[in-house]
């Protein structure tokens, strides 16, 4: 009867070390896929209104991750992803890491009730969530820069970001199965 036990005991200890393993794992998944994401989403391809839209993928992303795994996303990557996206736009440091860490808080406060949802709350609640920061992002290039941008360069990002929102959630829900079976997430 001692051996059962320590037996059992060492199984557990066993899954215990595959767990964080895979949690290593998907860490390190989560934050290469952001850099790509967010050098995807700066290739220009084409302009509207003579504004070059750059949909914030990354939000998307961070949408769906933290709806999906919470815990795929902690502070500190969240920081990371967001000082790599203000160094690329040229923008004041930390506005991209409030930018996602807000994303990621509200996803996370409303969570049971979006994943009971369907993908048509989703959008809802992300188009919101993009129309709230693009407008605060208007007045921080104020205070940046001194003047308020034109309104086109705000909207049409914003409006490009929400036009994407379900064909790359679906996208980064089909990544996540491919990459990820059901049975490596637990």
């Amino acid at each position: 009867m001692v051996d059962m036990g320590s037996r059992e005991k060492n199984f557990r200890q066993i899954i215990a070390r595959s767990s964080e393993s895979n949690r290593f794992i998907m860490l390190s998944y989560t934050l290469i896929m952001a850099i790509f994401i967010i050098l995807l989403s700066k290739v220009p391809l084409i302009q509207i209104f003579n504004v070059t839209p750059h949909p914030s993928l990354l939000s998307i992303a961070i949408f769906y991750w933290s709806l999906s795994d919470p815990e795929r996303l902690s502070i500190y990557s969240l920081f990371l992803v967001g000082l790599f996206a203000d160094l690329l736009l040229i923008s004041p440091i930390g506005i991209g890491f409030l930018l996602y860490l807000s994303i990621y808080y509200f996803v996370i406060s409303q969570r049971a009730t979006l994943l009971s949802r369907g993908l048509t709350v989703k959008l809802a609640v992300f188009t919101l969530i993009m129309i709230f920061l693009y407008f605060i992002v208007f007045f921080l290039i104020r205070f940046s820069h001194g003047q308020f941008p034109s309104v086109k360069t705000v909207v049409v990002p914003c409006i490009t970001t929400i036009i994407c929102f379900i064909p790359f959630y679906r996208l980064f829900e089909m990544i996540d199965n491919l990459v990820f079976p059901s049975a490596l997430r637990e």
